[in-house]
């Protein structure tokens, strides 16, 4: 196809977005990534032509002319060009995007999944295309890219058992801090780059400190957003001492036949957040840590506190961490340590504090839910559903989004 579909183009260009209903604006939105994808898939043959150009000295490299001609930052001309090189090792990838089955953050997905592998392991990971294909068409970017992400973990750990460990030790190597002042607002920034392990400490610490904080200005009355409390919660964690230290730690979502006895074909070893970790790494770690059981709906830890207290308990949130690792919405990938657990029935109303009737939900879903007048239920089997402030159904699905994912 060597043009965008006529009728969606010309629906796109006669059609005005101010005048359209809910449902025409859905099929609109539609239609504008049917044609972006066509476009994207345009600026891969462009690229592919370059390519070959600067391969016979007569052009410059794809990346610095789509950064120069298109107007584009280093950052997307890279990604571009990432993208016809995974195009042609593909071709079923350039053919969906061309019709607008995929989009080009299905392909940047599969870039980024193979970036770091080697020319066997690469091969391996393209044999799978066909199968690739038909998750990038049922699934959005994130859960896709999730899922090119394991499967590259995979390759590596069949091709090289010690490859996540070196991947954590070189990240280890490479972590560091900058700071700088914003001349033109006059603010502050530090930026931290970290492996996922430090990572999850550092946030743990945080993570405690703003509950606690939390908890003292709902009890003084005291306002603020939910980025100044983290600020004040970094602040007071690292200015802490000796026996006010907070507690710290890392969550781990691992499956008990991975940490007795190694991977295996749906190996699950995971962050609260998601992040993969190396096997390896997390069965030492749990030598000498402290080992957390969750047994959902088991007698174990008391998951239900009815109105006995007001906040989700420690071990409710963590139990919810066992099913969950972002915020409840479907379209939501923010994490669920920058989440609050919600009361599906609101505690003025008699709703009770138990794990039935809690579920994570990041800031701005959570103000959807009391100010937009969208409603948010689910059932006693965590399957959701959020229905528009007009009533229309929006989505029902499962909130467990910790599926194990075939090696």
């Amino acid at each position: 196809m060597r043009h965008p579909p006529d009728a969606v183009y010309a629906e796109v260009r006669d059609t005005d977005p101010d005048v359209l209903d809910a449902d025409g604006l859905t099929a609109h939105v539609g239609r504008l990534a049917v044609l972006r994808a066509w476009l994207d898939a345009e600026q891969v043959r462009s690229t592919r032509a370059q390519r070959r150009l600067a391969e016979q000295g007569r052009a410059a490299d794809p990346a610095s002319s789509l950064a120069r001609d298109s107007k584009q930052s280093s950052k997307e001309a890279k990604a571009a060009a990432e993208r016809e090189e995974v195009c042609s090792a593909m071709p079923g990838f350039e053919d969906a995007l061309t019709a607008g089955e995929v989009s080009a953050g299905h392909v940047d997905a599969v870039a980024a999944a193979v970036r770091n592998l080697d020319e066997a392991e690469a091969a391996e990971f393209a044999a799978e295309a066909e199968s690739l294909l038909g998750d990038a068409a049922r699934q959005g970017v994130d859960a896709f890219a999730k899922n090119c992400r394991d499967m590259a973990k995979s390759i590596r750990a069949r091709h090289n058992s010690r490859a996540d460990v070196d991947e954590l030790e070189a990240q280890r190597a490479q972590s560091k801090i900058s700071r700088w002042v914003d001349k033109q607002t006059g603010m502050h920034k530090t930026l931290i780059e970290c492996d996922p392990v430090t990572d999850r400490m550092f946030w743990s610490a945080i993570q405690g400190t703003r509950s606690q904080l939390r908890r003292r200005n709902q009890q003084t009355g005291a306002k603020g957003s939910w980025d100044r409390l983290t600020v004040d919660a970094l602040v007071e964690a690292v200015s802490r001492t000796g026996g006010g230290r907070a507690r710290t730690g890392m969550v781990v979502h691992i499956d008990l036949a991975t940490l007795t006895g190694g991977r295996h074909d749906t190996t699950l070893c995971e962050t609260d957040s998601g992040m993969p970790l190396p096997v390896d790494t997390v069965r030492r770690m749990a030598c000498d840590a402290d080992i957390i059981p969750v047994v959902l709906n088991g007698d174990g830890v008391v998951l239900d506190e009815g109105r006995a207290k007001r906040l989700a308990t420690f071990e409710q949130r963590i139990a919810i961490e066992a099913m969950q690792a972002t915020c409840s919405h479907p379209d939501c990938t923010v994490t669920i340590d920058d989440c609050r657990i919600h009361h599906l029935t609101p505690w003025r109303l008699g709703g009770c504090t138990d794990l039935a009737d809690l579920a994570p939900v990041c800031e701005p879903h959570h103000h959807l839910i009391h100010e937009g007048g969208w409603t948010f239920t689910m059932t006693p089997d965590r399957v959701a559903t959020w229905t528009r402030p007009d009533g229309q159904h929006y989505w029902t699905g499962t909130l467990n989004d910790r599926t194990p994912i075939a090696a």
